[in-house]
């Protein structure tokens, strides 16, 4: 029973002030986004109340005793969001939600309404590191295309995507997806692919571009990488292997970067990945893969764990991942992403400029110069309207440069024993493993190698499943985007598009380089959380 106050409380207004607590108790609790926390906190109510209370104090104390724990944040299934949770425990990497002008702030990781894959929002969950840069999640999950005109891939499809449940096969009710009677959604019958850039190729030879194990995801740099102010720039362990490449006019040595530095041994400077930054250039494939591989290294600006956190050069299972997620309803469900057509003329070279969108999706390119980009005066920066376009998911929640800025290096390539594969392959040289791709090969017809079986048999690259040719003039991949494939010569892939690529720029466009550096190619990392 209450015991009735001193003083002029009565036992009707302790009765009402207890029935309120409860009701209050119990509204927070709904508020959570737990069904199975809701019901086990409800139970403790309902025990309070059937025990009695002693006094209003009781009730009080219980509220205040409540632990307000934050969610795991290490890659486990999600029964709230349905998809995989951010992997970012002990990792250097923070969870960030992104403001309208694009700063950013800490997330209540108590809730999980501050990401959202649910094909509506689309609030791809993002991260930070201690510089800055910023990341995106890209949950596992299995993927069915279904082509718009089968006898022709070039006209087109839809992407069905299912997420996944930790490292497993099943979705959100438990169900293997991988098996031929499975029943999507759409209450469509037919086995999914699990995404191959979640999958384990350590026992065959990585034929898809597999990881070493199964994993729940992988961490995307949002923007391509940039070139860091320099009174902020810090060296690399990576010296430039080669200083010959194509400055955009002639054939020979480069001489100058943004840094006006590119000699042979030179440390290389850590890029960020932030928007509005010139984007790197100059740097041949084999340095972008070592520079890569050198993120997480203990004088590196990024902080990231390098016991826990791999970082690499983006290989073309993980650039398909990002693209089939993109054009699936969980991005732009089939809308085609917009080019970053911006560039700056330089004095004797032209950069590509990170996060921005043209005013259509293949607009001509627009030259402008640094103090315009630093003044915000140029149209199309990513927080806005115009700029969002630019991304996989329509918001800037999503990953940016995707279509134009530069073409960025992918590590694949074509294996001949002599010519550029020796002269710039550096560390890509040898047999796939999980951080490279070596395709069957090595003629100089590009079409030939595009139909070797061994490569023609790929999935989860947005190379073959996604276009109908790989040979000059290529324009056969999915929204027209160019499809020029490696060979003896241009041995290296390359993907996206570049500034000035108008209609063959986009998610779905690949091409080939000899490996050395050049004014319109840049790169991205990935990074993976062991």
């Amino acid at each position: 029973m209450l015991k009735q106050e001193k003083g002029s409380i009565t036992l009707f207004v302790l009765i009402a002030m207890l029935f309120f607590t409860i009701f209050l108790i119990g509204m927070y609790i709904l508020s959570t986004n737990s069904e199975s926390i809701q019901i086990e906190e409800m139970a403790k109510i309902k025990e309070i109340y059937e025990e009695g209370a002693n006094n209003v104090d009781d009730v009080y104390a219980t509220v205040e005793n409540k632990e307000i724990k934050e969610i795991a944040l290490d890659g486990s299934w999600s029964s709230a969001n349905k998809v995989n949770k951010p992997n970012l425990e002990n990792t250097g990497l923070q969870p960030i939600v992104i403001n309208s002008n694009g700063t950013t702030s800490t997330p209540d990781t108590t809730k999980e309404n501050w990401y959202s894959y649910d094909g509506v929002e689309n609030k791809w969950a993002n991260a930070q590191t201690a510089d800055g840069s910023m990341w995106v999640w890209i949950p596992r999950y299995a993927y069915k295309i279904t082509y718009n005109d089968a006898s022709d891939k070039s006209q087109g499809g839809t992407i069905d995507v299912v997420f996944l449940q930790g490292t497993s096969n099943l979705d959100k009710n438990g169900k293997d997806v991988t098996q031929e009677n499975y029943v999507d959604e759409k209450g469509n019958t037919g086995a999914y692919i699990v995404h191959p850039a979640f999958e384990d190729g350590s026992s065959n030879g990585y034929p898809n571009g597999e990881w070493n194990k199964k994993i729940e995801g992988i961490w995307v740099a949002k923007f391509e990488a940039g070139y860091q102010d320099a009174d902020k720039a810090v060296n690399s362990n990576v010296g430039y292997s080669v200083t010959d490449g194509y400055d955009g006019t002639t054939a020979g040595d480069i001489k100058n970067n943004y840094y006006e530095e590119i000699q042979q041994g030179t440390k290389i400077k850590f890029p960020t990945f932030i928007a509005n930054k010139p984007s790197i250039n100059y740097i041949g494939v084999n340095d972008s893969y070592d520079l890569c591989k050198d993120l997480t290294s203990t004088n590196a600006p990024y902080k990231l764990n390098g016991n826990k956190v791999d970082s690499h050069l983006t290989k073309n299972s993980e650039w398909g991942a990002v693209a089939y997620l993109t054009h699936s309803k969980y991005g732009r469900n089939g809308q085609e992403v917009t080019i970053n057509n911006v560039s700056v003329n330089g004095e004797n070279t032209v950069y590509a400029v990170t996060g921005y969108a043209g005013e259509s999706v293949s607009a001509n390119p627009v030259t402008t110069n640094l103090t315009a980009i630093k003044n915000n005066e140029v149209a199309g920066s990513w927080t806005t309207e115009q700029g969002q376009k630019a991304s996989s998911t329509g918001n800037i929640y999503g990953i940016y440069d995707l279509s134009g800025g530069l073409w960025e290096w992918t590590a694949g390539y074509i294996a001949p024993e002599t010519g550029n594969y020796q002269t710039y392959g550096g560390s890509l040289k040898g047999e796939s493993n999980q951080y490279k791709s070596k395709y069957a090969g090595v003629s100089d017809k590009d079409l030939d190698n595009y139909n070797e079986t061994a490569n023609a048999s790929r999935v989860g690259e947005a190379i073959w499943e996604t276009s109908a040719s790989g040979t000059y003039p290529g324009k056969s991949a999915w929204n027209s985007d160019y499809s020029y494939f490696v060979s003896l010569s241009g041995v290296f892939t390359e993907r996206g598009g570049g500034w000035g690529s108008t209609t063959i720029a986009g998610v779905f466009a690949f091409t080939r380089n000899e490996g050395f550096g050049n004014y319109n190619v840049g790169f991205r990392p990935v990074l993976i959380v062991e």
